[in-house]
């Protein structure tokens, strides 16, 4: 027989002796049971985030002494609960040690399980000591502003690496023909964005603070620059160029670094642009410049509402859809994930981190991704052998300067 593992947060028991000490206690608690009840997760409240799994009843036992623990634990009268199933969880500290006993209450019978704690903030964080300043960056605060397929594995993959402080914005809800590509599956369809992406987050960092705003930014501008005002870095994963432009006046009116990051036609490729107001090009500059095109055709469109946003009124469904380009989710992956890698280096500037050496190698503030040699990249080298000619997946820094003549940040 297969023994049950029950998982409880750390903190949460911490928690609950500080405040509870020297007493005799029942809690009502959460508990959720996943794999045919061999696997539960606990919580003395109730979660930020509820995991997967069927709402099971849960009661914790506090005691002031172990002695008194133990002998209640071999009190099965403390079992005659109504529910046919249910975890009961006895606790105690003695001499600022943790004991324990739990017990699974299942069709009658009842079984041993085995407690599992799952790690405080800065344990939990541990693998990525040496390459991140831990403590530190979990102060940090992230604006997100777009939480589709790019956006969105960009939130999770920075709540692993320990970000503390999120601020997410969208204000589409999941469809359908978005989950090929999100990080978020059918359980979260028709959600908002928002929710399901800080949901993954807890899952994640279930410490972090998130902040959700269901806005479109190119309506409510002045909300958007509400809530972005404090953070530390804004993301710009937004679908449309007015956004960027706005997003790009934020930041230069804050001073906040900013990251701007796109895919191109059918995730052909893309390019990413970091903006450090005042110190180097900002979103305008390479309008101005001319380093890439405004808008137009390598603008990719991923999805129904944009392209009717850009289409006239009488386009019918199979034009509509025909406009509407595929790209995988891997093709969009590198953009994000160099997106990723920008932020946290922009966030331990100063620290002494294992990433600070990328600080030399990323000094340019635009970046060219091709992932098939189609349209812009047909002419580059086929990959094969070759180090010397640009060629697909890979990275080029593109020397773009600062332009004195550009109309947001001109000198």
């Amino acid at each position: 027989m297969i023994t049950s593992i029950v998982y409880l947060r750390a903190e949460q028991i911490s928690d609950l002796f500080e405040s509870k000490l020297n007493q005799h206690l029942i809690i009502q608690g959460e508990a959720f049971s996943m794999d045919q009840n061999t696997v539960f997760h606990a919580f003395t409240a109730s979660p930020k985030s509820s995991p997967a799994g069927i709402k099971v009843n849960c009661r914790f036992y506090l005691y002031p002494s172990d002695v008194e623990m133990v002998a209640a634990a071999n009190n099965f009268n403390y079992f005659k609960l109504n529910s046919d199933e249910a975890l009961i969880i006895f606790l105690s500290v003695s001499n600022n040690v943790l004991k324990h006993k739990c017990f699974l209450k299942l069709n009658g019978s009842i079984s041993e399980c085995e407690i599992k704690f799952i790690p405080g903030k800065l344990e939990l964080y541990s693998r990525s000591k040496g390459l991140l300043e831990v403590e530190s960056i979990s102060k940090k605060s992230v604006g997100i502003v777009g939480l589709g397929s790019g956006g969105s594995p960009i939130a999770v993959e920075l709540a692993k690496a320990g970000i503390g402080n999120f601020t997410l914005i969208d204000f589409d809800r999941l469809e359908l023909s978005n989950v090929s590509r999100h990080v978020c599956g059918v359980n979260d369809l028709g959600r908002f964005k928002t929710y399901a992406v800080r949901d993954l987050i807890w899952q994640k960092n279930p410490y972090a603070n998130v902040i959700t705003s269901e806005i479109d930014v190119n309506v409510n501008m002045q909300e958007c620059a509400n809530v972005l005002s404090k953070v530390d870095i804004i993301i710009c994963a937004s679908d449309n160029d007015r956004s960027r432009f706005f997003l790009n006046e934020l930041a230069l009116k804050f001073k906040i670094p900013a990251i701007f990051g796109r895919a191109i036609t059918r995730a052909i490729g893309g390019d990413v642009l970091r903006v450090r107001p005042f110190k180097g090009p900002c979103y305008n500059c390479l309008y101005s410049q001319n380093v890439r095109s405004a808008g137009g055709d390598d603008e990719e469109i991923s999805q129904e509402k944009q392209a009717k946003k850009l289409l006239p009124d009488y386009t019918n469904e199979q034009d509509l859809q025909t406009v509407i380009q595929v790209g995988l989710a891997s093709d969009i992956a590198p953009i994000s994930n160099f997106m990723v890698k920008l932020a946290l280096v922009e966030l331990s500037k100063g620290e002494n981190t294992g990433i600070k050496s990328l600080e030399e190698d990323l000094i340019s503030d635009f970046y060219i991704w091709a992932n098939r040699r189609e349209k812009v990249y047909e002419s580059w080298s086929k990959l094969e052998f070759n180090f010397n000619k640009p060629s697909i997946l890979r990275w080029y820094g593109a020397r773009v300067e600062r332009d004195p003549n550009c109309m947001v940040c001109g000198i």
